[in-house]
Order: C-alpha cells, then structure tokens, then sequence
C-alpha cells in the first residue's frame, strides 16, 4: 500500500492551522508538523522532509515567501502558499521564490487536494529534470578530461588520437578504473612534470606508478 503524502504547516494562525491540519487529513493526508513561523518551517521542512508543505505569508519572524525561497533549496520541499492575501505581486514574488501552488483563504477540500496532488508531481520532475542535468554536466566533465588527456599521451608518445583513446582504454580495463579517472591522473602528473622548480625524481616516486603510462613505461 502506497504511504500517505506527509505535510507540514506552517500559519500563525492556530485555529485556521488546526483546521487545515483537518481538512488534510480527512483527505488522508499525514500533517508530521504544524508550525506558526517560518523559521520553524524550514527546520521541520529539513528534519521530516515532508512531501509538501502549506505555507501562510504574514507570519512573525520569516515570513512565508523567505521562508519559501530557502526550503525551494534547502531541502527542496514543494511550496504551496495558502493566504488570504492574492495582489498580483505577491503571486509574481511567489513564483520567483520558487512557490508550486498559490491558493487564497479559504480553501475547499477538492482544491487543497489538487495542490498536493500537484505540488509532488512537479517537484518530482523537477528533480529528474536535475538529474539529467548533473548527468549531462559529469558527462561533459569526463570527454573533456579524456580529450585532454589523449593530447598528452598523442605529444608523450607520438600517438594519433585514435591510438591514444586505444591505449586509455585498454590501460582503463587493465587497472579496472574508469577512463575518466585515469585520465585525470594523467593530467594531474604531467602538470607536476611541467610545473616549475619540480623537485627531482625523488618527489616523483610516489607517483611512479601513475605516470607509466604517460612516460609510456
């Protein structure tokens, strides 16, 4: 059976807070938290790490838009303001600070569920829409390092590319490393070998064994 979506809440107003905790869970959600500021939202946004959280905006302290643009980063909860208050601008800071759902006091059952229902689903794309990104970034990372590293072994050895990526990759095999690692190593030794005052070979021995394959022993 799938889990209920855990929610905080986060409004001064403690009957208004209490009521929403009712509506919540008559819908079948599960309220872990129910804060008045939104200092203490952050914090229980960061312990609990709800599926959601159902922010007021005019609270003491940090008030719910600061406190909604720190917990968009830190821990990532999906944002859903819940207020009275809905001037144009206040929607439009909402979205800059990162806010999934925007709603206005009072609302039914039907749309607070929607919210939710909303709220997890974008915040999940938007993770995977991330994960791509560091992916593609690591990617990249790893063909720059490999393209450099060919250079070196193509002006050390006298290689062409082809046979530089040859000889990274079976070296990659061999030492059952990753070719992006080795051919970070190998761009970490020869900028020692091309730094300036290098101290002998005696500084170098302890990275003989990674700069065989640069000095092709």
């Amino acid at each position: 059976m799938t889990r209920p979506y855990r929610v905080v809440i986060a409004d001064d107003e403690k009957p208004v807070a209490v009521g929403l905790q009712n509506q919540l869970e008559s819908l079948g959600y599960d309220v872990v938290a129910v804060v008045h500021d939104g200092q203490r939202a952050i914090e229980m946004c960061r312990r609990t790490l709800p599926d959601a959280v159902f922010m007021d905006i005019e609270m003491p302290g940090l008030d719910g838009l600061s406190a909604a643009r720190q917990i968009a980063v830190d821990p990532g909860t999906p944002v859903i303001i819940l207020t009275a208050h809905g001037h144009p601008n206040l929607i439009d800071q909402a979205v800059e600070d990162g806010v999934i759902s925007y709603l206005l006091k009072p609302a039914t059952n039907p749309s607070l569920h929607a919210a939710v229902q909303v709220a997890v689903a974008r915040a999940r794309e938007l993770k995977a829409l991330q994960e791509d990104v560091d992916e593609l970034k690591t990617t990249l990372r790893e063909r720059k390092l490999i393209e450099r590293a060919k250079g070196i072994l193509m002006s050390r050895r006298h290689l062409n590319e082809s046979e530089a990526f040859r000889l990274l990759q079976r070296q990659s095999q061999d030492r059952r490393i990753p070719m992006a690692k080795l051919a970070e190593s190998i761009i970490q030794t020869d900028e020692l070998l091309e730094a300036p005052n290098q101290a002998g070979a005696a500084g170098l021995r302890p990275l003989r064994r990674h700069t065989d394959l640069a000095h092709g022993e």
